[in-house]
């Protein structure tokens, strides 16, 4: 039992030396730069540069591709700890470990000396799984790949793709074989300049520090060497461990509304004295330090699951908490700090609208509220299908 204390200790610390040196970091290089970002719809390649040089891109990958083989908990504090500045540039960093991760674990030495160079801060990729008619429906995806000698033509459009058209490289779901369904798709690691291709900015009210991109495929030539040995089942393995990165996003974001929030209620006053001194406000922050502290057990709780190496069908429920719950709160806790702003909360001089704003896209995000209702569903034993 001792011996159990003194590694639980021991980890506890090397958790809170990582968050320290995580948070410098967000202040160092995501508050400089997000705000500039978001005004001119424009991903900040200097920040994938920082990130990787601070060893943050790959940090779970093996040290063969060189990753820091960290586990999920850190990548949790990291995506918290920058989502605290700004969500919208941390997911920068959360799209390269998903997609990288697809390219060192499934692929050959050609995919492996990709995820080397995107870890090195040489090659920014980009996720394109989503499509117009397929985004929470992956089995849609009706963008196809057919073979021609040794190479793949590939035909077809992708939409909803973040930092497509500042990528180097696609890690990208196709249809191969149609006739097999979602047994019948595969990834391709398609560089962004490839002849037929073309990427056009989406333009949205959110995530304009990392923006999203339609993406045009007319008989773009791959050869068979891009081909991973991976398809639907991998992404929807890579999309259980991204929810919990989501959770951990959005518990940084409803930290920092609510941190504003009680600053602001304790220090603008109305009729000669503070409105937090009013019930309704007060219980109002109350309520949202409920769910920021309900959301870090819950995200943290499923982070250590997945790290425990336990099954993922044994921790479905867990990671779909976590992630319902997170997006949920963050929409409750942001709406009620825009509330407490009141009048000023709807200019520019104070952050509460943008901070509502970034937190829109949470629900639709990896699966939206009813994908996670019916998987917990599924997991109660009820036949919701």
């Amino acid at each position: 039992m001792l011996n159990e204390r003194r590694k639980t200790s021991k980890n506890h610390i090397e958790e809170e030396v990582f968050r320290d040196a995580v948070r410098k970091f967000a202040e160092a290089e995501v508050a400089p730069r997000w705000k500039k970002a978001n005004d001119d719809h424009e991903f900040p390649m200097a920040f994938y540069h920082a990130a990787a040089k601070a060893g943050y891109i790959g940090l779970t990958a093996p040290e063969s591709v060189g990753g820091s083989e960290l586990g999920t908990l850190h990548e949790a504090i990291l995506m918290e700890e920058c989502s605290k500045i700004n969500p919208n540039l941390a997911v920068s960093v959360l799209v390269q470990n998903v997609a990288g991760s697809l390219l060192y674990e499934f692929g050959s030495d050609v995919h492996r000396e990709l995820a080397k160079k995107n870890i090195a801060g040489e090659c920014l990729l980009a996720l394109a799984v989503s499509e117009p008619g397929a985004g929470n429906d992956i089995q849609g995806v009706t963008t196809q790949a057919r073979r021609d000698g040794d190479d793949w033509i590939l035909n077809g459009q992708k939409a909803w793709i973040t930092l497509a058209g500042y990528s180097d490289v696609m890690v990208m779901l196709v249809q191969t074989d149609p006739s097999k369904g979602r047994h019948g798709m595969q990834f391709f690691a398609v560089d962004r300049c490839s002849k037929g291709m073309k990427t056009v900015k989406m333009k949205t009210y959110v995530n304009k520090p990392s923006p999203t991109f339609e993406v045009y495929l007319q008989d773009v030539r791959v050869p068979e060497s891009r081909r991973l040995n991976a398809g639907f089942h991998e992404i929807m393995g890579g999309f259980n461990r991204e929810r919990i990165m989501v959770a951990a996003r959005w518990l940084g974001h409803m930290q920092h509304a609510l941190e504003w929030g009680l600053e602001y209620a304790k220090t603008r006053e109305q009729f000669g004295r503070p409105i937090g001194a009013n019930q309704s406000i007060a219980f109002d922050l109350a309520q949202c330090h409920v769910d920021v502290e309900a959301t870090r057990h819950l995200a943290y709780h499923a982070a250590k699951l997945w790290d425990s190496g336990a099954p993922v069908k044994d921790i479905m429920m867990d990671i779909s908490t976590a992630k319902l719950f997170s997006t949920q709160a963050v929409f409750r806790v942001t709406q009620k700090v825009l509330h407490i702003a009141g009048g000023w909360g709807l200019t520019e001089d104070l952050p509460a609208m943008q901070m509502a704003q970034d937190a829109l896209i949470a629900p639709v995000t990896v699966g939206s509220y009813e994908i996670q209702l019916r998987a917990i569903a599924k997991e109660m034993g009820l036949p919701c299908d």
